[in-house]
């Protein structure tokens, strides 16, 4: 199971982006009929992305959507985690406080689960599952759990390491080291596996846990990292693409109900033509980043993947059969 970034962008940028070329032209194409039939509907998109490749594409959703639906959509982004963490936001859709939002952490099994190491072969691969049958099976039982409509993915990176007291060469070197996580239990299960001692910290206190010796390092997305300048606190990157960074676009089910479903496909068809595209330049400055992270005094790794897939092999056991069912994990692995 090879993350490499050259694969990653050779077999999974260039086919996404052709693939939704042609719903986005479709989607403008339904315009006028929208605009006869959809009642104003306006609300709040939140995230926790600062000012970066990621916003901006959240930002072009919005005028999308507010173009595609003849203004009769309109959606304020709220970046930065000005309405709160990923909980928090998740809880605002749930409420109707918040209308939209971008995050990982759901507060469902199901999509934490999607945090599980080495569970997609590479970008390509990870692309099929979420925007297949799979993808669409967890979104309905989403929706049936919590009440909250899920209408798409990203893929924004993958997730490493990066620690203050020692490189993650292997996983031996992860032992007594505290290692933030997420409120999900799959990476807190994860960095157990490599002998981490993982301690659950909002992102928007991360940069102070870190500075603090709060956290010894975390796992995260490397263009969280940078647009962060997380450089200034931790000063040793290991690159093992471990986990992708698998976000939700989630929505209040009565703003979803008030929508015309020429509505709610241009909101899904336009989620994904900007998932695309963020997605390819997520990826494409991989490299990038992580020359920007050595500029700055941090020692950059690669270590060999083999002994951390090793260490997490059967992280996936404890969780997936239970909250997906019997056999979804091995339909992942099948998908071709």
């Amino acid at each position: 199971m090879s993350h490499s970034i050259s694969s990653i962008l050779r077999r999974g940028v260039l086919q996404t982006l052709g693939r939704w070329a042609l719903p986005a032209l479709a989607v403008a194409a339904m315009t006028p009929a929208v605009a006869q039939q959809q009642q104003d509907v306006k609300f709040r998109f939140a995230t926790v992305q600062q000012p970066g490749i990621y916003l901006d594409g959240i930002t072009k959703f919005a005028k999308l959507v507010g173009e595609r639906t003849g203004g009769k959509v309109q959606i304020e982004v709220f970046c930065c985690s000005q309405l709160g963490g990923e909980r928090q936001i998740m809880d605002g859709v749930k409420l109707g406080t918040v209308g939209m939002g971008s995050i990982g952490a759901t507060g469902s099994a199901i999509y934490d689960l999607l945090f599980m190491p080495f569970i997609f072969r590479d970008l390509d691969h990870a692309q099929k599952v979420v925007n297949g049958p799979v993808g669409a099976k967890w979104q309905d039982d989403f929706f049936k759990q919590t009440g909250v409509r899920q209408i798409g993915y990203l893929i924004n990176g993958s997730r490493v390491f990066l620690t203050n007291k020692r490189m993650l060469n292997s996983p031996a070197d992860a032992r007594g080291m505290k290692i933030r996580a997420p409120e999900i239990p799959t990476i807190v299960a994860s960095l157990r596996a490599l002998g981490a001692s993982p301690v659950v910290i909002a992102a928007p206190e991360l940069y102070t846990a870190l500075q603090q010796g709060t956290a010894d390092g975390w796992e995260g997305p490397l263009a969280y990292m940078a647009d962060n300048k997380h450089w200034e606190v931790a000063k040793n990157l290991a690159l093992v693409e471990w986990v992708f960074n698998i976000t939700n676009t989630i929505i209040n089910n009565d703003i979803w109900n008030r929508m015309t479903p020429a509505t709610q496909k241009i909101m899904r068809d336009s989620w994904r033509e900007v998932a695309a595209e963020i997605t390819q330049k997520e990826w494409a400055k991989q490299a990038d980043l992580a020359e920007v992270f050595r500029k700055n005094g941090v020692a950059v790794a690669r270590p060999p993947v083999g002994p951390f897939q090793e260490a997490t092999k059967d992280v996936w056991k404890q969780f997936a059969p239970k909250v997906w069912g019997e056999g979804v994990y091995e339909q992942i692995q099948a998908t071709k």
